[in-house]
């Protein structure tokens, strides 16, 4: 997945602490989410499960890439509220 810039409008609109807040403990509480699942591709290995186990390898991959661009527009987000 690519990283998108954003637009020179948007840019400018400054967004309340708030919503970074509640936005960084959506983010987290995700991560977490990940972690505590991570056990599931060994039950798959354990169970000679191979076609599942592609499968969950392949939503893994999507949802931390998701993750990862969620992480990065937040970082972008928070830089211009740490200015003011």
């Amino acid at each position: 997945m690519q990283f998108t810039e954003l637009n020179a409008e948007a840019q400018g609109v400054t967004i309340a602490t708030q919503q970074l807040d509640l936005f960084a403990l959506s983010l987290r509480a995700r991560l977490e989410a990940f972690v505590f699942n991570a056990d599931a591709s060994l039950d798959y290995l354990r169970k000679q499960k191979n076609e599942q186990l592609k499968n969950y390898l392949q939503t893994t991959i999507f949802e931390l890439e998701c993750l990862l661009n969620e992480f990065e527009m937040y970082d972008t987000l928070q830089t211009p509220s740490q200015t003011q």
